[in-house]
């Protein structure tokens, strides 16, 4: 098992990470000053209304960890986070709080700010908190070891994502939709009947190599206000003997807008074998 180090050789190790070049002599951590971040208290979904983008916001609120930071400069860039930081996009300054604990706004009119192009249903965004301390120091995702940053015993929040989303009208949901990624069944290119109701949806069929015994209908939950989707517990087919009666949960979203259905699905078969969750997208 990995050993768990302390908080404070942390942040010296964050700080010597940060400091060194290569060519550089290699001195003993305990020599060198504390680095800083900033910890997750609570955040908000982080969805944002395609057609409200100056009112709908992702939030976050952070508190100072380690040396005493002068403000926190939130970048954004567009998909799955990355430490290069030339792919990121300033979009504000938060001089930090007299008690450390910063609560940050981003709404989608300040990311399309940002980002120079328009927002659209399904994009996702990456926000970063990049912390400056007050003799200039510099610590992000940018220096700040990926797997170090992600491990929840620190609890940092360096980045955090904001989801596009629109409303969910069933007329404008209801239609053939032809699967565009399957990794779970490789039916790329067959369709898929979907029929709606005011926050539901019925795709028949969405496994559409699946045979009997237990073919079914998959039912799709959706939130209207924001297309947030869920898909509970439910048998959708068979895969012949030994494969019978899988079932399929998970969460999405339902980007009616754009006749859009992105979801990430669990598959576990009647016998209780959990086969992994796959993802699903599907386009009208």
């Amino acid at each position: 098992m990995r050993r768990i180090i302390t908080s404070i050789s942390l942040l010296a190790a964050i700080a010597y990470a940060t400091s060194c070049s290569k060519g550089e002599v290699v001195q003993d951590v305990n020599s060198l000053g504390v680095g800083t971040y900033v910890k997750l208290v609570e955040k908000n979904d982080g969805i944002i209304d395609a057609t409200n983008l100056s009112g709908t916001k992702a939030t976050i609120k952070v508190s100072e960890y380690g040396t005493e930071q002068d403000k926190v400069i939130v970048y954004v860039s567009k998909g799955t986070r990355t430490s290069d930081r030339t792919k990121w996009k300033q979009v504000k300054e938060v001089d930090r709080p007299a008690d450390g604990v910063y609560s940050i706004e981003v709404t989608g009119s300040e990311i399309q700010a940002a980002m120079g192009a328009a927002l659209a249903p399904g994009d996702i965004y990456t926000l970063y908190n990049s912390c400056i301390t007050t003799d200039g120091g510099r610590f992000d995702f940018g220096n700040i070891n990926g797997e170090v940053a992600g491990n929840p015993n620190y609890n940092m929040a360096l980045t955090w994502q904001a989801t596009v989303v629109c409303p969910f009208v069933p007329a404008t949901a209801a239609g053939t939709y032809t699967i565009t990624t399957d990794s779970w069944d490789g039916a790329v290119g067959e369709t898929a009947t979907v029929t709606a109701t005011s926050n539901s949806a019925t795709v028949t069929y969405m496994f559409p190599y699946a045979i009997p015994p237990g073919i079914n209908p998959v039912v799709i939950t959706v939130v209207p206000g924001t297309g947030s989707a869920t898909v509970a517990k439910q048998t959708y087919g068979s895969y012949g003997t030994g494969f019978e009666n899988f079932t399929a949960q998970g969460t999405g979203f339902f980007f009616a807008c754009t006749g859009f259905i992105d979801l990430s699905l669990q598959h576990v078969a009647g016998n209780g074998t959990n086969y992994g969750t796959y993802v699903l997208r599907m386009k009208k």
